[in-house]
Parts: structure tokens; C-alpha cells; sequence
């Protein structure tokens, strides 16, 4: 039996890798849904519950000349210096691999119990965002309190507001009228 994995509440951006010992069959069922005994990915891994949205299972194979460390640098935003250590390990595996994200748990936490058949091949942090800024901005509307000074809004005129005053009236009068009309009718 393998130790336990435990996976925190609100992990996010972690991408582990597991090796399937399968007939491709079972590997095919595994992904569809389709096990053995009513037994589903989330029971052959040990948990209750697993969004199956944030799983992959497919052969090695498939990944032809990327192989499994390119597709998961490339193809899921691995840092590559997080996959070098493995990239062997990761070059000589054949068969059938799954990959399940950490949005897979929706930010529960969880201990996984895999089934025999699956094993853990590497643990995997995607890279996140490089919020550092390249060049310094030297523009003048860059500077501090460069932005035109606000300008306080106009009430309007007299004549303006005398207007509006007579278009309601002439409005609330039109209305009496009608009333008045419909009523006596």
C-alpha cells in the first residue's frame, strides 16, 4: 500500500501525475466512467468526491515526440525546473498516465488512497503570473497627480430649470385633461 496524499483546502495550481498498471481497457473505462464493480475514479483514488472535469487519462503514447514533461511544461504550464528533476523518470514511462489538477477537489481538502494500480509518478506546481514589471514607465501622464485637475459640474441655468418646470406642468395638465374626459365619458 502507498502512503497517503494529502491534498489541502483551496490548494490551487498543482498538477500531479500518477502511472496506471492496466490493460488499456480498463484504463479507457477508468476515463469514461465505465469501471468494473461500480468503482469509479474517485474510489480507486480513496476519496469521496473528485470533479472528473479536472482529470486527464490517456497513453503516453499519444504524446508522440512532445513526450509527458513537454506536454505538461507546454501543455499545462509546469515550470520547466520543477519537471527537470523527473524528466527521465517522466521519458521512460509507457502506458497509461492520469493527470489530476487540484480544481479536481473544488477546494476541499482531501486524502488520497490510491487503488494498487496507481501510482504516484511526481507532484508538479504550475508557473504563476509574473506580475513584475519589465521597464519602467517614464511617460508624463505616468507621474504622480499628472491627471488634469476635475472640474466641478455646472448646475444649470435658470432658464433651464424654468423650462423643465413648464414641460411637467404642461404634462401634469395634459394628463388632468384626459382624466377629466375618460371620467365625464
Amino acid at each position: 500500500m502507498t502512503d497517503p496524499i494529502t491534498i489541502p483546502a483551496a490548494e490551487r495550481g498543482i498538477v500531479r501525475v500518477f502511472a496506471l498498471s492496466m490493460t488499456a481497457q480498463q484504463a479507457e473505462r477508468l476515463r469514461d466512467g465505465q469501471t468494473e464493480a461500480g468503482s469509479d475514479l474517485a474510489a480507486m483514488l480513496g476519496v469521496d468526491a473528485l470533479d472528473t472535469e479536472y482529470t486527464e487519462i490517456f497513453p503516453v503514447a499519444d504524446l508522440d515526440d512532445l513526450g509527458l514533461a513537454g506536454y505538461l511544461v507546454e501543455g499545462n504550464g509546469v515550470e520547466a525546473q520543477d519537471v527537470a528533476p523527473d524528466r527521465t523518470k517522466l521519458k521512460q514511462l509507457s502506458g497509461w498516465v492520469m493527470i489530476v489538477y487540484s480544481s479536481a477537489f473544488g477546494g476541499q481538502s482531501a486524502t488520497l488512497t490510491p487503488a494498487p494500480e496507481i501510482t504516484l509518478v511526481g507532484t508538479y506546481r504550475e508557473a504563476g503570473v509574473d506580475w513584475t514589471a519589465r521597464d519602467t514607465v517614464t511617460s508624463e501622464a505616468a507621474r504622480p497627480y499628472s491627471a488634469p485637475p476635475q472640474t466641478v459640474k455646472k448646475r444649470p441655468s435658470d432658464a433651464a430649470m424654468s423650462g423643465r418646470i413648464a414641460t411637467l406642468v404642461l404634462i401634469l395638465l395634459a394628463l388632468f385633461t384626459w382624466l377629466f374626459i375618460w371620467i365625464a365619458g
